[in-house]
């Protein structure tokens, strides 16, 4: 697609606005003066005609008929195209005209109206009509009743033409010249309003990888038109550089437990080649490397499985889902861990009143489920219980994991969701796990759209909320902003 620039598109808008503002006034000038001035020249055709009408005497010795003094008509107004008159009494008696080159031009006056425009030998003209005009020379002897007159006048019109366009001609040159100075003006004023925009982009252009800094300039902060722009482009920069950073520490962590898990399983090796050793020896040793393997090997698939957490969170859920049931998916995650729970000497009840619909895949809620029932299994005290309750309000469906472990401190609570990231510092096989669970956990929700909160008391438990959109054939969605009310506490997100 062609490059538009907004500086000519701006000018152009100006100019065309100018040029039309321009045209308009000639337009509207050109009218009120031609309108003017053809009143003005109806006021002097009437007089004109008036005067005709008051040529037309009695004879003096009381003879029939009318005398007409044509000699004092008026002079005309063109010198060339001469003035055309007609005056007829309703008689049929009296009749005088003159000026008409064409002989039949009087058979096309209208019947009615006052004014009458025509063309004569090309050129155009304009009549007044007078209908019903007494004779102005009262004669006593007078027969009755007394005659009327029409009296038509013409006169050509050229000369309004002409001073109509001598007058738009000077307004149009009026206008350009009132319009060049204001275009100058406006055309320096947008680039100048337009350099904070300009700065704005050029810094812009310069962040990259290597440089995060956006400093937009005092004009750019100063226009309040573009500060929604500078916001927004800080708050991208600033998820951006937090995705980069999360990014570096992730290949740096994934690198460190990779390398990690594969010395443990290089020493196992290594200490095998050391010496000769027994039988046994060498068979308790290729168990703990196939322990080590498994370890690596699991490792592996958390990596995956967040990788294609974050990618379905970040594309949201694509899939054509099945209606499920919520409760259904937890007593399956519950079933996975009641050995381990059950040798730790842990109770795992689930608490639930009806069955809650969702659009999901059961695979992705099992997952999550057994997350957060690791971790509680694995922080909890024998003889302690971990509850999974399961409610529904309104469109949500909330499902609660509680422990009675030894908690979370409150400078770790809000870094629990990132990855690698564990409450036990060190990296020992002992400890079991990689910090991936709950990094996988909130990514799944992000894919489908809930809210994942956690509240924790440092040796009284942990708290894990999930809010998810819930489907039932009898339950339309209400508002997509509904804001769900959760217990106080820190935002995983």
């Amino acid at each position: 697609m062609k490059n538009i620039s907004l500086t000519k598109r701006l000018i152009a808008a100006v100019v065309v606005s100018q040029l039309l503002l321009a045209t308009a006034l000639v337009v509207v000038a050109s009218f009120y003066c031609f309108h003017q001035l053809q009143s003005a020249f109806d006021v002097n055709l009437e007089g004109r005609a008036l005067s005709v009408a008051a040529l037309i005497h009695y004879p003096d010795d009381g003879g029939a008929g009318f005398l007409f003094d044509a000699a004092k008509i008026p002079p005309a107004h063109h010198e060339i195209h001469k003035d055309i008159y007609l005056v007829k009494s309703d008689r049929g008696d009296f009749v005088r005209h003159a000026g008409e080159a064409d002989p039949h031009l009087f058979d096309a006056m209208p019947a009615k109206g006052q004014y009458w425009d025509f063309d004569q030998q090309g050129e155009p003209y304009r009549a007044i009509i007078l209908r019903d005009v007494p004779v102005l020379d009262k004669e006593r002897n007078a027969p009755h009743p007394l005659p009327k007159l029409t009296v038509m006048y013409a006169a050509p019109t050229m000369d309004i033409s002409q001073r109509i366009r001598e007058l738009a001609e000077w307004i149009a040159l009026a206008s350009i010249l009132l319009v060049a100075p204001s275009l100058l003006l406006t055309i320096g004023s947008i680039r100048r309003t337009l350099v904070p925009l300009n700065s704005l982009a050029d810094e812009a252009q310069s962040i990259s990888v290597d440089n995060w800094q956006f400093r937009p300039s005092e004009e750019a902060k100063a226009a309040r038109e573009l500060q929604p722009l500078i916001d927004a482009i800080d708050t991208v920069l600033a998820g951006l550089q937090r995705s980069f950073k999360r990014q570096r520490e992730f290949v740096g962590d994934a690198a460190h437990e990779l390398k990690t898990s594969f010395t443990i399983l290089k020493s196992s090796w290594q200490s095998l080649q050391n010496q000769p050793r027994t039988a046994e020896e060498y068979r308790l040793g290729l168990t703990e490397m196939s322990e080590d393997g498994e370890r690596l090997e699991q490792l592996l698939n958390r990596m995956l499985l967040l990788a294609r957490a974050e990618q379905s969170a970040a594309d949201g859920i694509h899939r054509d889902l099945d209606v499920i049931d919520l409760v259904a998916t937890c007593e399956m995650a519950i079933a996975r861990i009641r050995k381990v729970a059950d040798e730790r000497e842990i109770e795992v009840e689930l608490v639930t009143s009806d069955q809650v619909s969702v659009r999901a895949d059961p695979a992705d809620l099992e997952l999550l489920w057994l997350n957060f029932l690791e971790n509680s299994v694995q922080a909890s005290f024998a003889g302690s219980k971990v509850k999974v309750v399961v409610t529904q309000e309104g469109s949500f469906a909330t499902v609660l994991v509680s422990d009675e472990g030894s908690g979370i401190t409150k400078s770790d609570l809000p870094h629990i969701f990132e990855r690698f990231r564990r409450g036990d510092p060190s990296r020992s096989r002992t400890t079991g796990g990689f910090g991936l669970g709950l990094a996988i956990a909130n990514s799944i929700v992000e894919a489908y759209k809930g809210t994942l909160r956690a509240d924790s008391t440092l040796g009284q438990g942990t708290k894990m909320w999930v809010c998810l959109p819930v489907e039932s054939a009898c339950l339309e969605m209400e508002d997509e902003d509904l804001e769900v009310r959760l217990p106080a506490s820190s935002s995983a997100h």
